[in-house]
């Protein structure tokens, strides 16, 4: 915990590196969050504590986020 600092004012920790791609340096204590439907139009909320299990989750339509500090950032949008 930064003391002096609020949370609110700190940068993004998801950035886009040379290829367009975003990119994150993992924490401990991080987790992932999947929301969206899936192709049965059926609401999905998946919480897991690695990337590789989030990533590898089919979502028809909906997003994919990074939990740090009681924050969301999104990693990933998918419309179809």
């Amino acid at each position: 915990m930064i003391i002096g600092v609020n949370i609110n004012d700190l940068p993004s920790p998801i950035y886009k590196n040379e290829k367009g791609q975003n990119v994150w340096t993992s924490l401990q204590g991080d987790m992932y969050l999947v929301t969206g439907v899936d192709s049965h139009g059926k609401r999905l909320r998946i919480m897991t504590d690695t990337w590789r299990h989030a990533h590898g989750i089919n979502v028809y339509r909906g997003t994919k986020w990074l939990i740090r500090g009681n924050r969301r950032y999104k990693i990933q949008t998918v419309f179809n």
